[in-house]
């Protein structure tokens, strides 16, 4: 080990270790690095419209705006925790956010597509290595006691930041050019680097010994990035070459990655970790939340909201506020929860409720109210509360302090990749189930082919086309199947909520068998400059 302090530990009369002031000055700051990295992420949607208006993006452009952010993010989650073990996480955090802001310049100047989506991987790039050092700290300053707690924090500042960016961009927006988002944001990423350093005086890694795994970087990255694009790739059809062809040789790759890294004396991911049930309990449970949470947001919060409830794109932004909203005001106290009794129970129970929620929201109809919802809606919004920093702690109190760093970046990639895969057979399973019923509520086979064409349209997000399909049609046909429409992708979500509840209830159970009442082991509970 290298560069490790060794301070004085307070402790309490009963002999458990006292979290410092100094631990909390560094989970604020990562906490505030978190809130401003989460809420300039997710600007771009509501700038989009008039981005693609000024620079005349191509729909293609306006994807890559969004897939170069996800797949350069993805890419160096794992990247970045294995540098941090071995540079440092203050190194990393400021390395990121500088790398952060060179992108949010490239995106404030752009002059067409190419600089934009370029503006937008960087980004990407700088909060995707930075983002496991966060996290990683937060850890190591904390004792055993209290570090379900700082970790419910840290994704209540995540939260918070995801809920308000789509707001602030918006007020931005009203008032300004699209310019200003980014470049607002520019000065607040160089307060994020200036308060890192003042919370982190005197604090000092326990760095890992060896060298950097490049190969291992070059191989596993690629299969992580040709994974991500296959999966967002199959949205349009699982048997486009853009998505099996990628889709197989990011597995081929990914298989090659593991025969290395077992071979490599420092390797990029250590699989050692798995044996460890802590970690790998709190690894496949997280994959479970990424797989159910996200697609749910997305299908529920949009698709059915918008296409089948008729709600404004605004209505349907605050009425899914009911779960991101409670999810964040839950992780604190989940972990104090978790703190308490462990993380086997808490994952359990909430991967449970999003199972009971998911489960009941594959009753919602055309016809169902706004009150008939809000009950799964909040138990959705507990049950993540409660899963994430109970899932985050268990692993991270698996992995020792010189390997914190790998721990975290796969812990925050097995929430975005399996994310990705639930949103891709999601939408596979909504267009098998909207097919079938556009088929059996339209009886006349000239009109149902037109009603499959509209269907398409709408799950595309193209409302021209859509729109301009009904006009085609005489009133009494375009209402048809408006109507048919309307059910079908009614049935198609519902139907996928099924499915996304049955790997709820799956996790839950795994969780319960692999990690049960096991308690946060102490004595990997390692002592750091923060205490």
């Amino acid at each position: 080990m290298r560069g490790r302090e060794r301070p004085e530990k307070s402790r309490t009369s009963s002999g458990d270790p006292v979290t410092t002031r100094k631990a909390w000055a560094i989970l604020a700051a990562m906490g505030f690095g978190a809130l401003i990295a989460q809420m300039f992420s997710t600007v771009i949607g509501p700038a989009l419209p008039t981005i693609r208006a000024e620079l005349g993006l191509s729909l293609t452009e306006q994807t890559w705006t969004i897939t170069a952010y996800s797949l350069a993010f993805g890419t160096a989650l794992v990247a970045g925790g294995r540098m941090g073990d071995l540079v440092g996480e203050v190194r990393m955090i400021v390395a990121g956010f500088a790398l952060f802001g060179v992108g949010l310049v490239a995106a404030a100047v752009a002059t067409n597509g190419g600089v934009l989506i370029a503006g937008r991987a960087i980004q990407g790039v700088g909060i995707g290595i930075s983002a496991p050092a966060t996290l990683s700290i937060v850890v190591n300053s904390f004792p055993v006691t209290r570090r379900g707690l700082a970790v419910g924090v840290w994704g209540f500042a995540h939260g918070f930041g995801l809920l308000i960016g789509p707001l602030v961009a918006a007020l931005i927006l009203n008032i300004a050019s699209w310019r200003r988002v980014f470049w607002v944001a520019l000065p607040l990423t160089g307060l994020v680097i200036v308060v890192t350093g003042l919370a982190t005086r005197g604090y000092r890694s326990t760095l890992a010994s060896g060298s950097y795994d490049w190969l291992g970087l070059l191989v596993g990255g690629a299969g992580i990035t040709l994974i991500t694009y296959g999966l967002q790739n199959s949205v349009a059809g699982w048997t486009t070459p853009g998505a099996w062809a990628t889709l197989l040789t990011g597995v081929v790759l990914l298989l090659l990655f593991a025969a290395l890294e077992t071979r490599m004396a420092y390797p990029l991911v250590d699989f050692a970790l798995w044996r460890e049930r802590l970690f790998t309990g709190g690894f496949v449970a997280q994959s479970a939340v990424g797989f159910v949470y996200i697609p749910m947001l997305t299908f529920i919060g949009s698709l059915f909201f918008i296409t089948v409830l008729d709600y404004s794109p605004a209505t349907a932004s605050w009425v899914i506020v009911i779960t991101t909203g409670t999810c964040m005001v839950f992780e604190p106290p989940a972990g104090k929860w978790v703190d308490k009794i462990g993380p086997g129970i808490p994952i359990t129970v909430a991967l449970g409720l999003q199972a009971v929620a998911l489960f009941w929201m594959s009753t919602f109809g055309p016809d169902t109210a706004l009150a008939q919802m809000v009950v799964p809606l909040v138990l959705m919004g507990v049950g993540v509360g409660i899963a994430l920093p109970a899932c985050n702690t268990a692993g991270m109190s698996a992995v020792d302090a010189e390997r914190a760093g790998m721990g975290s970046g796969l812990m925050q990639m097995t929430f975005n990749i399996p994310a990705a895969l639930g949103v891709a057979v999601v939408t596979s399973i909504i267009g098998t189930a909207t097919s079938a019923t556009v088929n059996n509520a339209v009886p006349d086979p000239s009109v149902r082919s037109v009603a499959q064409e509209y269907v398409a349209a709408v799950q595309a997000g193209d409302p021209a086309t859509a729109d301009m399909i009904l006009a085609s049609l005489q009133p009494e046909v375009s209402e048809a199947v408006r109507q048919a429409a309307v059910i079908a992708e009614s049935t198609g979500i519902t139907t996928a909520m099924v499915a996304l509840g049955v790997v709820a209830l799956a996790g839950a159970v795994f969780a319960w068998i692999v990690i049960g009442r096991r308690r946060v082991p102490g004595a990997l509970d390692v002592p750091q400059g923060a205490r």
